[in-house]
């Protein structure tokens, strides 16, 4: 899929570009998801942000 998208742009193929977005992309996407949840419970009921810290606890 990443190979394909330097084919569409006509960028050079870098192996090291790769494997920078692969390491970095699910971090980054893993923390904006957990972000949005977070807002969106907040939002829905502070009182289901209580009983996730006290699971954690």
């Amino acid at each position: 899929m990443i190979s394909s998208f330097y084919w569409d742009f006509r960028f050079a193929y870098n192996n090291q570009i790769i494997y920078v977005f692969v390491s970095t992309f699910p971090i980054i996407f893993d923390t904006i998801f957990k972000y949005w949840i977070f807002y969106y419970f907040n939002c829905v009921s502070p009182s289901l942000l209580v009983i996730y810290y006290s699971m954690n606890d």
